[in-house]
């Protein structure tokens, strides 16, 4: 805590964003210890407590809410599980326990402030989850909102001459930003997309008139105004078009739909034609096409049903299609539109890989990019936050101009390069067929020897005795002994799992 008197961070950046100096500072705090009193108390004393916040941008979106809360209850799931008193009554103990605790200790400041800056909250909900996060989903009776931008301002926390235990004074600042943020909910109810995000609309004219008022701007008043309404015209035909989808119920089509719109980078035009022409052919083949599935899955009741949903997939369809051509032209537009200032703020580094265990291992920028390298080389089935394989390693191995990396997980070893920004595989193999790794150096060059069961090799031979023997070159003896260790101990990691026999979920 510091000797009595001193200063703790007084009128210091903390946490720096970006750039040096407080002027770059995303968190100001600071703090004045006071002088304790002759006798000895179990408190600390305080002249002040200053927290400030910068505006910041707050990004939610709706699968990774679910994976977070899926892994929580995976991690936490035995003291979820255990017996859980009444809330009321738990309220009531915890009320008498911080009362009566005499020895917890307290904390007087004679000024204590938290100031948030003003947040840019956006949502983002999915198209379509998985399986078990739609259960999930359910289970928890959630249900979000889709909005972008929404300006959520909150009162700063002021009390003065306060004296209570840590506990106290967090729960009554949470309680105070709770009921601030209730109050924010006209705010937000005005950003969601299928209103078209009428504050946002009044944001970009008021600061297009401000333009033209304080400095004769014509052209930033126009720009403005188009972007508000191409923005609005974009999020209200995007909704409807969802909506319309929901009531079609055509899983593949709505696939579809979902893939045009993940592959456009930037070309809306083009994608709002592909959604456009799959809209009418969809249209055309609706009825053909429903009835016939019906009529195989459940006989003559089906095809009855079929025939309903494909009469409406004929008329919702078409419509459905056009709505993707003017939501498109629309966010094309807006995209022509929108100032520099607009732009979201590029990626400091890139996310982690996901734990696999309960702790959470420190940030590698290698593992990180490792990582990502997994998801480019082999994709997951579903757009699942989570990959299958398990991410163990990552190195280049040799640099320009060849630049061959490695990659290992729980079940492959794949060495490839990367030029451009474009991984191509160059050899992958399943560790169940990796027989051995070892590092040796012939000719002059450092090179890592790969013992590999070929996959249906052998004409003459057993089942699975043909081996091939390829090799891949090091810039280094270091690189080629860490490789062979790395692909070794990734095959043992692998066997040891193979021959691991877990419990049944059913015997608890």
């Amino acid at each position: 805590m510091g000797q009595p008197g001193d200063l703790v961070g007084a009128a210091s950046p903390l946490v720096h964003a970006g750039g040096g100096g407080a002027a770059g500072a995303a968190l100001h705090a600071a703090a004045e210890l006071m002088p304790a009193p002759a006798r000895r108390y179990n408190a600390y004393y305080f002249r002040h407590l200053v927290v400030a916040l910068r505006p910041v941008a707050v990004r939610l979106e709706e699968r990774l809410i679910l994976v977070l809360w899926a892994w929580a209850e995976q991690w936490g799931g035995d003291a979820q599980a255990a017996e859980q008193p009444d809330e009321v009554e738990y309220e009531t103990r915890r009320v008498l326990t911080e009362l009566t605790a005499l020895h917890a200790t307290r904390y007087y400041f004679a000024l204590i402030k938290l100031i948030p800056g003003q947040i840019r909250l956006s949502m983002y909900t999915a198209s379509k989850l998985e399986p078990a996060l739609g259960a999930l989903k359910q289970r928890l009776g959630l249900t979000l909102v889709r909005f972008e931008h929404a300006a959520v301002e909150l009162e700063p926390f002021v009390r003065t001459h306060v004296f209570d235990t840590a506990a106290c004074l967090a729960r009554h600042a949470l309680q105070h930003f709770k009921d601030e943020l209730k109050w924010q909910a006209a705010k937000i109810l005005g950003s969601v997309d299928f209103l078209g995000n009428p504050l946002g609309f009044m944001a970009d004219v008021s600061e297009g008139v401000s333009g033209l008022l304080l400095e004769g701007n014509v052209g930033a008043l126009v720009k403005n105004v188009t972007h508000g309404i191409s923005n609005s015209a974009a999020k209200v035909t995007e909704s409807l078009g969802d909506g319309l989808e929901r009531v079609v119920g055509d899983e593949a089509h709505e696939e579809t739909r979902r893939r045009i719109r993940s592959a456009a980078a930037g070309a809306h035009l083009a994608a709002g034609l592909r959604g456009l022409g799959l809209g009418l052919l969809g249209g055309m083949t609706s009825l053909v096409k429903h009835s016939y599935e019906g009529a195989t899955q459940e006989g003559l009741g089906g095809f009855v049903s079929g025939v309903g949903k494909g009469l409406v997939g004929t008329v919702t369809k078409p419509v459905i299609g056009v709505l993707d051509l003017a939501a498109a032209a629309a966010a094309a537009v807006r995209e022509s539109s929108a100032r520099a200032g607009r732009a979201a703020p590029a990626r400091t580094r890139e996310p982690r890989p996901a734990p696999h265990t309960a702790a959470l291992t420190r940030y590698c920028p290698a593992a990180a990019r490792g990582a990502q390298l997994l998801h480019a080389l082999a994709p997951p089935a579903s757009p699942a936050l989570v990959h299958p394989e398990r991410f163990l390693a990552y190195r280049p191995v040799r640099g320009a101009p060849h630049d061959i990396r490695a990659l290992l997980t729980d079940t492959h070893l794949r060495i490839f390069t990367c030029k451009h920004d474009t991984p191509q595989i160059v050899m992958e193999t399943h560790l169940s067929n990796l027989v051995s790794c070892t590092a040796v150096y012939a000719e002059g060059a450092h090179l890592v020897e790969l013992c590999v069961r070929g996959a249906g090799a052998g004409a003459g031979a057993g089942a699975g005795e043909a081996v091939r023997r390829p090799r891949v070159q090091c810039d280094s003896g270091e690189l080629a002994t860490w490789l062979a260790r790395s692909a070794a101990h990734a095959r043992q990691l692998h066997r040891d799992l193979a021959h691991t026999l877990l419990p049944h979920p059913d015997l608890g």
